[in-house]
């Protein structure tokens, strides 16, 4: 007879909640749903840190933002944190392992549809056999080219232009050439173009550190030459390649007091940093294509699935 009676008393609980559910007046008070965030991004800060930026939505008591991080190879949950700034560094991440980041904003009730990214942490190379990274001008000795082939940089002359992952040109006094090998007109350098480094479709301009340029903005096109005004471009801008073994990277071209190509002729220099992703193919400062209106990336360039939030800056 106790567990009839005790039956009973819990259909009558499930009875209630069924009519409260049914009645809002019986109810609790609603619950209200804050509105997403906005325009989440990515970059990578260094091999295991990944920064990510989002916009506040338009929606009243937000408390905060929970983040999600899962790694999409395992489908393991990372973990889980909350915050109440737009912008989080994630640590402990592996560089080559894709992770997804879900972020939902909060309220005092609940919280948000969830926004998610995939991105992948890199390598950051900041110095060249102790020293910071040069690339020569045309009439230097030294090397017109850059390699990055495994996360270390090397400074290489146009005799080992076969190992290139960019170039620079200065024939022209006014003009620096920046870009893929085969793009620069040395005799002693002929690649085809699906045998050459890749570059974004677009400089990002008057930027003072890698970490200024969130990795969503960047779409890669097909091999190209960058050409500098050196009178106009007095701050340091970021281009974005992919090497011919596949690996993605940005370059940051430094400005020294309003000066890009530095030093005396003939070996005036530029100075760059690079932020290198040493697994290939995987899609690190790169976008691939994706539809606006379903807001879905394109599976078969991506290899996932993930919402984007279309941006401009």
């Amino acid at each position: 007879m106790q567990f009839v009676r005790l039956l009973a008393a819990g259909y009558a609980a499930v009875a209630i909640a069924t009519l409260m559910a049914c009645n809002p007046s019986t109810g609790p008070t609603n619950v209200t749903l804050p509105n997403a965030v906005d325009s989440l991004r990515a970059t990578s800060i260094n091999a295991t840190t990944v920064r990510l930026r989002w916009t506040a939505p338009a929606s009243p008591g937000i408390t905060g933002y929970r983040v999600t991080v899962v790694n999409t190879m395992s489908g393991a949950v990372i973990g889980t944190t909350n915050t109440a700034s737009t912008i989080i560094d994630i640590t402990g991440l592996t560089a080559g392992v894709i992770y997804a980041f879900r972020v939902q904003s909060r309220n005092a009730d609940t919280v948000s549809a969830m926004r998610e990214i995939r991105w992948s942490p890199a390598v950051r190379i900041t110095t060249m056999q102790g020293g910071p990274i040069r690339i020569y001008e045309t009439a230097s000795g030294f090397g017109s080219g850059l390699g990055i082939q495994g996360g270390v940089a090397l400074n290489l002359t146009v005799a080992r232009g076969a190992d290139w992952d960019i170039g620079i040109a200065t024939r022209s006094p006014d003009t620096l050439l920046i870009g893929s090998p085969g793009g620069l007109g040395y005799s002693a350098i002929v690649r085809s173009a699906q045998n050459d480094t890749r570059t974004g479709d677009n400089l990002y301009l008057n930027v003072d550190s890698l970490n200024q340029v969130f990795d969503t903005q960047i779409q890669m096109g097909a091999p190209g030459v960058f050409p500098i005004p050196l009178r106009t471009i007095t701050r340091g801008f970021v281009l974005a390649i992919q090497t011919r073994a596949g690996n993605f990277a940005k370059i940051f071209v430094k400005s020294a007091s309003g000066v890009i190509l530095q030093g005396t002729s003939p070996n005036r220099y530029i100075e760059v940093e690079v932020s290198y992703q040493p697994t290939p193919n995987v899609p690190y400062a790169h976008v691939p294509t994706f539809s606006v209106e379903k807001g879905l990336i394109d599976a078969r360039t991506f290899g996932v699935l993930a919402t984007f939030e279309e941006s401009t800056r």
